[in-house]
This record gives structure tokens, sequence and C-alpha cells, in this order.
């Protein structure tokens, strides 16, 4: 059979891309690219399609189709899967069961899931089955059932992620990012299956998929920078705008155009979260341009101080020790979130800097979770026997995250002001809450006793009578002291 007109040209470049991919990452570092090699199997026949779209009662989009009679069919990668993103693309069919054990039933019923599926309007759509303890075998099918509606699993990403294809109604031939362990599923930006698919093979050539760092395919908005940020431009939208400025961050590189228009849109006129995410992509590709946005950023609210930080962690750490006279004045200003507060404390750490005496004061913060942040960044510090004090207090602490962070700091400190606090945790913690005990016994078996029982046994009895050594205690610990 001819191939269907409308797609001639593309299903021509698909096939010419498919070689110049293979040829380009031929040490097939591409993920997934090991696995299928880029090799597909030969195309279907009109009649093995039309058998299988009778069987479940559809018409497969002209796209897929299309594919499966002219491109090729399966290949030799995990479950029968030929060249594609991820692991490859299924046979037709191989794994039409994968979401349902009665596909036949529900493969061509109106699907649910659209592009305008909103986390809210997924979470109501699965409330059922998240929250109905009580359901049956047979019932929690047919809610499976109305979720999975007209979608053909075509190829898996890995553990419980896979791509499937829209099969009926208007959004018919379009991908979808699913999880079955049912997180909001993402429909892809493409408008069918063939760009989706050509896209990828674009992707590998240009290099986007063989570059260093996370180059997970298909979850953003494809295109070069002057696409997206033309995007940017008509769109009025500022769930499209970000999305046009997120898709940016896969590029290797933008024009010094789209970098000034970055720097335009981080400085004026736009709501925080564009903003702020245009100032993230601009310090990606220019952080000299950033500089100037980022050093107002650091002295506004928690928020923007923490879109700075992330800037400078994700694209400039080795700027690190040039931040640290503004974060520790940000620091001494007050900071309250537990993000921003974690992110200036990976600053601080990259710096090489002595920080201690500017975390003191968080080291008793209201939140847990930054007493917790600051004990395990003082932990870090060459010189933390300076902050002995501070740590005993954080051994005291009401929270067991905190004493545990507390404990893990001290690896290898070996000083006779701390035995009466580990003997205090002993006596606190009944069971192995969070893990104190477990890192307590790693404490003592650093400070050579063989179990807590062994320390709780010689600290008492050495306390009781100081002269008498028959336990070895004072002598261990001098001994310790001594080769410090």
């Amino acid at each position: 059979m001819s191939m269907n007109t409308k797609f001639s040209i593309q299903i021509s470049r698909i096939k010419d891309k498919l070689s110049r991919a293979r040829a380009f990452d031929s040490e097939l570092k591409v993920f997934g690219a090991s696995s299928h090699k880029y090799e597909i199997g030969s195309s279907l026949t009109l009649d093995e399609v039309v058998s299988f779209e009778k069987k479940y009662s559809i018409t497969l989009p002209d796209c897929y189709r299309s594919f499966l009679l002219e491109v090729g069919n399966g290949g030799s990668s995990y479950l029968e899967a030929g060249a594609g993103p991820f692991y490859g693309i299924y046979a037709m069919g191989s794994q039409v069961g994968e979401l349902l054990e009665t596909p036949e039933l529900y493969l061509h019923k109106e699907p649910q899931i659209s592009p305008e599926m909103s986390d809210e309007m997924w979470s109501e759509l699965t409330k059922r089955l998240n929250d109905d303890d009580e359901i049956s075998d047979a019932d929690y099918e047919l809610e499976l059932g109305k979720v999975f509606s007209g979608l053909l699993p075509i190829g898996s990403q890995g553990c419980s992620s896979l791509h499937v294809l829209i099969v009926s109604g208007e959004d018919a031939g379009r991908v979808v990012n699913l999880d079955m362990d049912l997180h909001t599923p993402k429909v892809c930006y493409e408008d069918n299956f063939l760009d989706w698919y050509e896209r990828w093979l674009d992707e590998i050539i240009s290099g986007i998929l063989l570059a260093d760092g996370p180059a997970w395919f298909g979850y953003t908005m494809g295109g070069d920078d002057n696409y997206l940020l033309s995007v940017f431009n008509t769109s009025s939208e500022d769930q499209t705008r970000l999305e046009a400025l997120n898709g940016l961050a896969k590029l290797l590189s933008i024009e010094d155009k789209s970098k000034d228009k970055l720097l335009e849109i981080s400085s004026d006129g736009y709501s925080v979260a564009v903003r702020h995410t245009a100032t993230q992509m601009l310090a990606q590709f220019s952080y000299e341009r950033a500089i100037p946005v980022l050093e107002k950023l650091v002295d506004g609210d928690d928020l923007d101080c923490l879109v700075c930080c992330q800037s400078i962690f994700w694209y400039a750490k080795h700027q690190s020790e040039s931040w640290i006279e503004k974060l520790n004045a940000r620091l001494e200003k007050g900071v309250q979130n537990e993000e921003t507060f974690r992110f200036i404390t990976y600053i601080l750490k990259e710096s090489g800097t002595d920080y201690g005496r500017t975390l003191l004061p968080y080291c008793i913060h209201e939140s847990e979770d930054i007493r917790v942040s600051s004990y395990y960044s003082m932990g870090l510090l060459k010189n933390k026997r300076e902050y002995l004090d501070q740590f005993v207090v954080g051994l005291n602490d009401k929270s067991s995250l905190v004493v545990h962070a507390s404990l893990q700091a001290l690896s290898w400190v070996k000083e006779n002001s701390l035995m009466t606090p580990y003997l205090t945790i002993i006596e606190r913690f009944k069971s192995d809450e969070n893990y104190v005990l477990t890192n307590l016994s790693h404490r003592l078996k650093e400070l050579g006793f063989s179990s807590r029982a062994d320390f709780e046994v010689r600290f008492r009895n050495a306390n009781r009578d100081p002269d008498n050594v028959k336990f070895g205690f004072f002598e261990l610990i001098k001994g310790y002291f001594k080769r410090e």
C-alpha cells in the first residue's frame, strides 16, 4: 500500500533522520538506544493493521498507521520494541493489555485524558482508585477502564512510566506520557505521533539528547529558542509562557537576542512566576547578564532569594564564593522558608568558607527543617569542633530529626563533653525513632565502645569511681584525645 499522501514527505524525512540518528549516536549514548539500537522491524501490511482495528473496534490514527505501514513495526528492544524514545516503540498491539485486563472493552471509548488535564481534574478522575480502600477487584477494573479509555500503550519509559497513544476522540494521534502509579499524565505538545517521533530524532541529531545531565524527552515544549520565544510573545496566558520558557532548558545554547529577551522578561512587566523562570533561564545561558537581576532578588522576599540561589547553584556554582557576603547579610536579615534556607546552605558549602557563626541562630530556629539543615551543614565544616557547644544543644533538641542530624554531624568527633549528652539520648529514646539510636551506635563505635550497653556500663562505673580504671573509660578517652 502506498503511504498516506498527507504524511508522505514527513515519512521520507523520518526514514532519513533515523539513519542519521543511528550514525550520530554510534556509541548508543542516548537513553534506551543500547536497547533498541535504532533498529526497527519490517513494516506491516494493510490487512494486518485492519485486522487489529477490527478486533478492538477502532481506527488507528493516520499518523500512526502511516508509521506502521511505511517505516516499520517493533524490533528487538525491551518487550519487542523498535527504535523510538526511551525503550522504543512496541510492535502494534504487543502490549495492548498493559493498562487494562480487557482492553477490547475500553480501547474504542472516548478518552478522559486531554491536553487540558490539570492536577485537580486528574485527582477527581482517580479519586475512587486512590481513596476507596473497600473497592472490589471488579469495580477497580471498571474505574481503571474509565481512566484509561481510548489509550493504546506504545512504549516503555522504564519503571511505571509509558508513552501511550490516544486512538479516539478529537485528540486521536497525540502521545501521552503516562504513569501507571496514577500521577497526573502529560499530553505531549506535538499534534500527532509522527511530529513527536520526528522531534525525538531531531533532538538526537542536534545533540540535545546526548548532552550531559538530564535529557528527559518529551516532557517540555519542543523547538529552538526562536520558536519558543515566538510562542511566548504570541501568548497572553502565563501557563503557555512558562511552558515556552521551560522548553529552553533542554537547549545547548541560545542566540544573543534571546538572552536579551530573557533579561527583559526577568526585569519588567510580567508575573512573578514568569520573571523568576526567565531569570533562571538567563542564568543558565548567560550568568553575567543575570547578575544584576540576581543581586536584586537576593535582597527580596524568601521566594525571590530562593530563585537567586537556585540559579547560582544550578548554573554558576563556581561563583559561590563571590556571593558569601550578600548571603550572610540575607541570613542576618532573616529567612523563614525552608527551601530558601537549604539552597543558601548549598552555596555556603560550595564556597569553602567557615559559615558556622552565620548559621548559629538557625540552629535554634522555630522551623524543624531549618534546624536540621543547619546542623547537617555545620557537620560538613572542617573546623566543626569549634562549634561543639552548639552541637550539644542539637543533641538535646526536642525534635528527634534534629538529634539525628546532630549525631550525623558529629562523625569522628571525640570529645569528653559529648559523653553525658550521649547517655541522655540513651535514656530518652526507648525506640530507634528516626534512627537516632542507630546513629548514636555509630558514634560510640568510633570511640571504641562495642555497643550502647557497653558505653552505658563503662560510663556509669567510671563516674561512680573516677580513680577506678578497671573499665578503662577515662584511659580510653584520654588515648583518643592524644591521637587527635
